[in-house]
């Protein structure tokens, strides 16, 4: 056991530093969970507003983002369970993707773990053991949060056997996926590809869900992340998945307990190719920044070409409820139905859009932080020493970062726009795609700016852009489902273009959002101009 000396003393270490993360993510996750849970007896709990979601949730649009309807037989708490098990499952696998990455590969990145290793009585294990500690004790925590305040809740169609599985089995696939990410940790020597292949293992569980929900959800068992789905919450309350997940998460402990004993600190399993030592593509800020960027910049290219193409190839089962009911064919007529399959399409589409944005504002986030994630590690110090100034340097990364995120949305769009005519019998114009990229714009430019006034005034506080994005994200995704007020809605900067591309795009919220973005830029450039460079 002298492998695991100091693990619990280790394991206070990464508490104490993780606390806030911890508690934040924590009360916004449970909390909102629990909230939701609460008001949903007065959003659907009538057999009228019942029936009207149910028919929803049975179209193949719906199974692709929510999976499949597993009974016939419906109420508030089966309906709840249906539409936020898989998002509240996705939140749940980003916030330990969070912690396990900063606890493994940003000690090691920091010279903590070789200074802790080197200079006391700590285990070589120690560090990896108190890492998984940690997200046993954040998932925990998650579990007793929301499984008392669904307790609490009591929505009409639970009990306690669900109302405990559906909280467990959050918690058992968020700790699954964090453990499968210290795996990855001891592959690769930098949290930033740690990062990458998370999110790529991530990715393909979730498109591996969405294409065998829609086709054959036999098939979803091949996914981890479909397992969730199948613990059938206030149905059969199947805890087979829960035991499924958990194992899974032991394996990859113990996967990674493995390769770190055939690894040196600081380094991984996958060793790093030697460059050339000298490039005459490397000329300045520019170059350096897309030379490190390239990788990860194609993968979210090509990652969301995929993701979007996925999501194009169910447009021909949308339009089924129309198709399938003869009552609606008879008075519409040919003509009319195809309109309102159309409408149903465009109405995809435009949610489509919310997510595509959301994503594409991760990526080019992703790369401008960097910058502040670089100036701590010391690594712009031979660029700063050069004559070129700190808004030269600023503005190379933001606009690295935005031009990013608009390849990212137009790539994603596009995938779907090809995908989807492929299989449609009447082909969407592409007229609707350009204007729900047009109208998606100004809410990558205002979070860019929002981001860009963090680090130049406030950086260590540059998270705040996250917890924006994710409000507003809930907020048009979650808001009409829960029923929130009018003035809660308009808050999210996605509100404003919930039309498009039904309608044309309002020019009001464009002005004002492109206002707000270029003040935000502004205060940046300013405030990273006059503030300390940190190291």
């Amino acid at each position: 056991m002298t492998q695991y000396a100091q693990t619990l003393a280790l394991l206070k270490a990464n508490l104490k530093r993780d606390w806030l993360k911890m508690t934040i993510w924590l009360v916004v996750l449970a909390g909102m969970f629990v909230a939701v849970a609460a008001k949903f007896e007065g959003i659907y709990g009538t057999p009228k507003q019942i029936s009207t979601i149910a028919e929803t949730l049975k179209s193949q649009a719906m199974v692709s983002l929510f999976g499949p309807m597993t009974t016939a037989h419906l109420n508030t708490a089966i309906i709840f369970a249906s539409e936020m098990m898989v998002f509240w499952g996705i939140f749940m696998v980003i916030f330990n993707f969070s912690l396990s990455v900063g606890a493994t590969r940003g000690q090691e990145e920091s010279g903590l773990t070789e200074m802790v290793l080197g200079g006391h009585p700590v285990g070589r294990l120690a560090p990896l053991a108190a890492a998984g500690l940690e997200l046993v004790i954040a998932n925990g925590a998650f579990v007793i949060v929301t499984g008392a305040g669904m307790m609490v809740a009591n929505m009409p169609g639970s009990d306690g056997n669900g109302n405990w599985l559906f909280a467990v089995t959050l918690g058992a696939v968020g700790l699954s996926f964090g453990l499968i990410s210290l795996i990855f940790a001891q592959l690769v020597a930098d949290s930033h590809n740690v990062a990458i292949y998370n999110y790529v293992f991530f990715g393909i569980t979730y498109l591996v869900r969405m294409m065998t929900d829609v086709s054959n959800p036999d098939y979803t068992w091949f996914s981890p992340f479909g397992w969730i789905e199948k613990a059938d919450i206030y149905t059969k309350n199947n805890w087979l998945p829960v035991g499924l997940l958990l194992m899974l998460g032991v394996v990859g402990f113990a996967a990674a307990v493995i390769l770190n004993g055939n690894r040196d600190i600081d380094t991984g399993i996958i060793q790093v190719r030697g460059g050339k030592r000298t490039s005459r593509f490397l000329r300045g800020s520019g170059t350096l920044l897309f030379w490190n960027q390239k990788a990860i910049s194609l993968f979210w290219i090509v990652g969301m070409a995929v993701l979007g193409a996925s999501y194009g190839s169910v447009f021909n089962s949308i339009s089924k409820i129309v198709n399938d009911s003869p009552v609606v064919r008879q008075v519409l007529g040919q003509s009319g139905v195809r309109h309102l399959e159309q409408n149903q399409i465009l109405s995809f589409v435009g949610i489509l859009g919310v997510i595509f944005s959301v994503l594409a504002v991760v990526g080019g986030a992703m790369v401008i932080n960097h910058l502040y994630t670089e100036e701590r590690r010391g690594y712009l110090q031979m660029i700063n020493t050069k004559p070129e100034s700190r808004s030269k340097l600023l503005a190379t990364y933001m606009v690295y970062g935005f031009v990013l995120s608009v390849i990212i949305l137009f790539v994603a769009l596009m995938a779907a726009m090809g995908a989807g005519n492929s299989v449609l019998k009447h082909p969407l114009a592409f007229k609707y795609f350009w204007r729900l990229f047009i109208a998606m714009l100004p809410t990558l430019a205002l979070f860019t700016g929002i981001l860009v006034a963090l680090i130049g005034i406030m950086p260590k506080w540059r998270a705040v852009v996250w917890i924006a994005l994710g409000g507003a994200f809930v907020i048009s995704y979650f808001g009409r489902l829960i029923d929130l007020p009018a003035w809660a809605m308009k808050l999210s900067p996605f509100y404003w273009f919930r039309k498009v591309p039904l309608a044309h795009i309002d020019v009001a919220p464009v002005t004002w959002m492109l206002g707000i973005a270029f003040v935000m830029i502004v205060i940046g450039f300013i405030g990273y101009n006059h503030r300390d460079i940190e190291s």
